[in-house]
């Protein structure tokens, strides 16, 4: 998309906002960012202002076009995560039976032979939840865990999230754990939308106060 695409020029906002008045010979950015943001011209031009790089305008407009957007929108995600809130409607929640009732299917390539869970078999789709299927499997605490099957989704102001596993540890006492592994829980290294999923999910399972963590191998169960 071409710069000319997106407008024509944005005028300067009430002195009282911006503190300078010009026009500046761009692409309409406040028209750009409102459709791809649904957020009011207003709102969009105290953000540019407070950005303190309108300057930055007028060298590339269709680069600061996009990185705004992205900026935006980044923002508008961590603030949706911060304010999250889960209730339980109805009182209903999943049970492990209910897994006991819906099939859970795999290719054979991605299937790991477990000792403690509802099959002989539980689908990976990475090696580190191959790594942690062995692992699991291996310890005497762990009663059973299974891999959430694709159709367990938890809503989200970013789409819906599947979390990998489901866990039920016993030692000197029983706990029901839900856990996602990744290789790393750098946020840095995960995608935006990985790690915002996460952050979700974790509110989600407070709710319903079900341990939830972020792990990268079976020890940390």
């Amino acid at each position: 998309m071409s710069g000319e695409d997106v407008g024509t020029q944005l005028l300067s906002v009430r002195e009282a906002e911006a503190g300078d008045y010009r026009t500046i010979n761009v692409p309409d950015l406040l028209g750009y960012l409102q459709t791809k943001t649904e957020l009011t011209r207003k709102t969009i031009a105290e953000i540019l202002i407070r950005s303190g790089r309108l300057n930055e305008v007028q060298h590339n407009p269709q680069q600061f076009l996009e990185q705004a957007q992205q900026a935006i929108e980044a923002e508008l995600r961590g603030l949706m995560i911060d304010g999250i809130k889960y209730e339980k409607i109805g009182g209903q929640e999943y049970e492990m039976l209910l897994f006991e009732e819906r099939e859970i299917l795999g290719s054979d390539l991605n299937q790991v032979l477990v000792k403690n869970s509802i099959y002989d078999e539980v689908s990976v789709d990475s090696e580190i939840e191959r790594e942690f299927a062995e692992a699991m499997s291996t310890r005497t605490d762990i009663k059973l865990f299974i891999k959430l099957p694709g159709w367990f989704m938890i809503d989200t102001p970013i789409g819906t999230y599947n979390p990998d596993w489901a866990i039920v540890k016993e030692d000197d006492a029983r706990v029901y754990l839900v856990r996602e592994t990744k290789s790393t829980k750098n946020q840095l290294k995960l995608r935006s939308s990985e790690w915002a999923k996460i952050q979700c999910g974790k509110a989600h399972f407070d709710t319903l106060q079900v341990d939830f963590a972020h792990i990268t191998n079976a020890f940390e169960v």
